[in-house]
Order: structure tokens, then sequence, then C-alpha cells
């Protein structure tokens, strides 16, 4: 067995997000529990914000990927002589079109 210790990384945006949205289930199942309304209320919106903020994160780093993607594509393109240039991005188009 590993020696590692498992923690939480809470620098990591997606994981803070997923622990606010799991303790706001756990204070939404506990006002349900307790009959609390004003519990249930705070378990919702925490479990809300939760998954806006996880999806905002998830958004985040798709923009990062596309951007070093694109990045990367220019650079190939930019090696290229005009002709051949042309003729990728032809192919590119022609390919996203069907």
């Amino acid at each position: 067995m590993a020696d590692r210790e498992r923690i939480l990384d809470l620098e990591n945006d997606e994981t803070a997000a997923l622990a606010v949205g799991a303790g706001g289930l756990l204070a939404l199942a506990s006002g349900v529990i307790l009959g609390s309304r004003a519990l249930r209320l705070v378990g919702l919106a925490a479990a809300v914000a939760g998954g806006c903020l996880y999806a905002r994160a998830k958004l985040a780093r798709r923009s990062e990927k596309i951007d070093t993607a694109e990045t990367n594509v220019r650079a190939e393109l930019d090696d290229l002589d005009p002709v051949a240039r042309a003729q990728v991005l032809a192919n590119i188009a022609r390919s996203g079109l069907s």
C-alpha cells in the first residue's frame, strides 16, 4: 500500500466547487431530516453555487485547451508556404462542412 496521504487539493477550482456542492447537499439533507426550511434553502443555494462553480471551472479549462490548440495550429500553419497553407485550410473547411 502506498504511504501517501489522500488530502483534498482545495487550490484546484474543481475540487473546491465539488466541496461546496457536497456541503450544500449535506445541508439540504439535514434540513429535510430536521424539518428546517432555512437549512434547506441554504443547502439548496450552496448546492447550486457548487454546480455553477464546477461548470465555470470546466469551461475555463476548456478555453485554455482551445487557446493552446489554436496557438499550436497557427504556429504549424505559419511554417508552411502560402500554397500549402491554403490547401490545409481548404481541407479543414471541407471536413468541417461534412
